[in-house]
């Protein structure tokens, strides 16, 4: 049987919005030489990551912290769990890298395999499954088959409330529910990749916690990762995703991106480079090492880009318009 797309029943475009961005002919060079990927440079990030994700966790729980008295305990376990948290999203932006082949472009098994070891694994994701909804929301941008698209129509999020941190959390809560199940349609995850990350955290986490430690460890670790993966990594992500796109207001993928660029979201809602989403909408093959120096590219080389992109510095504000050339 036929289902109909996401968002159908909301009455969205039929027709993807065109790119609204013509190709800068003097930074061609540039532009192609961006598309370099690295498969050693992306897999020691993604090791990098991982790793500090359990080192976090067992640090914060250690029996060194806990002797110290549950002040220390109750200071330590929030702050890894955030950290291990931004961590496991920056893991996440890592999976979105491969949806677009940008792990290797001439190793693509090799970086697909990679990635869902090191990326898909302790986050929950299938590769597979994450590309083909998320080419979706690249080639049919605006339309109802835009996944991305149908959740900002059905939770609102064009019209979150950002005067201050307390309507914009309080809205954020009310949507958190929505938004978490609309997220695992998206991915389609299958019964047995939604249990994957837990048996990462069995296998990586609580064992070890177990056998240098004991029970009360491997219990407190395991509680801090349960903290991190059902809480503070779709709450990292929610912020993220909401900031990234302005669809009402616009009618080209390059006025209805918005990039992410103060130095507070690149490190912790946009980390490896997702801050920059402009550039990645006009350019997908771009990986994330090499997103910021064509960002910084075209604010010195192209007066288009630089006079009309779309972009916050805070969570708390609108959208601006024009950046100057210095700008990171």
């Amino acid at each position: 049987m036929l289902s109909s797309p996401p968002g159908a029943h909301l009455g969205l475009p039929e027709a993807a919005y065109k790119r609204g961005y013509r190709n800068p002919s003097q930074l061609r060079d540039a532009i192609a030489e961006a598309h370099t990927t690295r498969l050693w440079r992306t897999t020691g990030t993604a090791v990098v990551d991982h790793l500090s994700v359990v080192a976090l966790l067992l640090a914060a729980t250690s029996p060194a912290v806990r002797a110290a008295g549950w002040w220390a305990l109750a200071i330590a376990l929030p702050v890894a769990v955030l950290l291990a948290a931004r961590q496991l999203r920056a893991l996440e932006c890592l999976v979105h890298e491969a949806s677009h082949f940008n792990w290797s472009r001439r190793h693509r098994t090799a970086g697909d395999v990679l990635a869902t070891v090191l990326a898909g694994v302790p986050t929950g994701a299938r590769i597979d499954d994450y590309r083909a909804s998320h080419l979706l929301h690249h080639g049919r941008f605006g339309t109802a088959e835009d996944p991305d698209r149908a959740r900002y129509e059905e939770l609102d999020l064009e019209n979150l409330d950002r005067s201050g941190v307390l309507p914009y959390t309080l809205g954020m809560i009310r949507r958190f529910g929505a938004y978490q199940r609309g997220w695992l349609d998206s991915m389609g995850s299958a019964p047995l990749t939604t249990a994957l990350p837990f048996l990462w955290c069995a296998v990586v986490i609580v064992l070890p916690a177990h056998l240098l430690g004991g029970p009360a460890w491997s219990v407190a670790a395991g509680l801090g990762w349960l903290a991190t993966h059902l809480v503070g990594l779709p709450a990292l992500r929610f912020v993220g995703e909401a900031n990234e796109h302005l669809y009402r207001e616009a009618d080209t993928v390059f006025g209805g991106t918005v990039s992410n660029i103060g130095l507070r979201q690149r490190l912790l809602f946009h980390p490896h480079g997702d801050g920059f989403h402009t550039v990645h909408h006009l350019w997908p093959g771009v990986p994330h090492h090499k997103i910021a120096r064509l960002h910084r590219a075209l604010l010195a080389g192209d007066e288009a880009y630089r006079t009309t992109i779309r972009y916050r510095t805070r969570v708390l504000e609108r959208p601006r318009t024009g950046l100057a050339r210095e700008a990171a």
